[in-house]
């Protein structure tokens, strides 16, 4: 999902590949405004304790500022648990209380009610198909006892938000993939990484799942006027019985 550039002599990752509208630094700051924003409505609707669990599907080896926000702003790290597809041991030095796992979010190495909340920012859009965003959303229920935030860029918004690129990806898929292969975005150019949702299909998502009218809700996070970052909350009704440890789980930071 990541781009770089030489910033002082450094090697710099940003996010989304907007160099070359010369939009680096508006983005950053964009980002850091979203990232912000979905935390704070993380802290608010559940206002998770000191020895609540949280499950952070998605974090990133990324040097982005807004690269796992929620492990540099979170006051007790010790209690995040980090996932991801692979081991990211460079972030054992910046989060040393820090659980990494690798593992799947389509099928999870934990285990039923392991953590009391999953917190996943921007990932559900590239797992792949609908059945794989249900099932995404279906373990993310599974293991959490208490809630879910999950967050994701709004289909619907002119921008598309990983390319820069305005309008292209109100086209049907069968248009739109190959120009953006023609355009040097094929990294985002097949469902299996790019699968964008608007408010309407994650909340088919969500009642597909059964998900009782209520136990969600849905917050919108605007960009020039529009919804550019959907971010969906759910509630769950009671926490099941016999919480896990995760420590049996396949550990990335070994």
């Amino acid at each position: 999902m990541s781009a770089s550039r030489k910033v002082g002599g450094e090697e710099r990752s940003s996010y989304y590949h907007y160099f070359s509208f010369g939009l680096s630094s508006y983005i950053d700051r964009l980002l850091m405004r979203t990232r912000r924003s979905v935390y704070q409505l993380f802290t608010s609707a559940f206002v998770p304790t000191a020895t609540d669990r949280i499950l952070d599907i998605g974090i990133s080896a990324n040097n982005h500022p807004s690269s796992n926000y929620l492990e540099k702003n979170y006051p007790h790290p010790g209690t995040i648990i980090g996932l991801g597809a692979e081991p990211h041991p460079s972030l054992r030095a910046d989060h040393p209380e820090l659980i990494l796992l690798c593992g799947d979010a389509r099928a999870l190495p934990l285990k039923t009610g392991a953590v009391d909340f999953v917190y996943s920012h921007a990932v559900i859009e590239h797992v792949g198909s609908r059945t794989n965003q249900a099932k995404f959303l279906s373990e993310a229920l599974r293991v959490a006892r208490k809630g879910v935030l999950i967050t994701t860029p709004n289909r619907r918004h002119p921008i598309e938000t990983h390319t820069g690129l305005p309008f292209l990806h109100y086209l049907p898929a069968a248009i739109w993939r190959p120009i953006y292969r023609i355009l040097g975005k094929g990294m985002y150019a097949s469902e299996e990484t790019l699968h964008l949702l608007s408010a309407r299909l994650l909340m088919r998502l969500v009642l597909d799942l059964g998900i009782r009218p209520g136990q969600s809700e849905l917050h919108k996070i605007r960009w020039l006027g529009i919804p550019s970052n959907l971010v969906l909350i759910i509630r769950q009704d009671s926490a099941p019985e016999g919480v896990n440890s995760p420590s049996a789980s396949p550990r990335c930071d070994r």
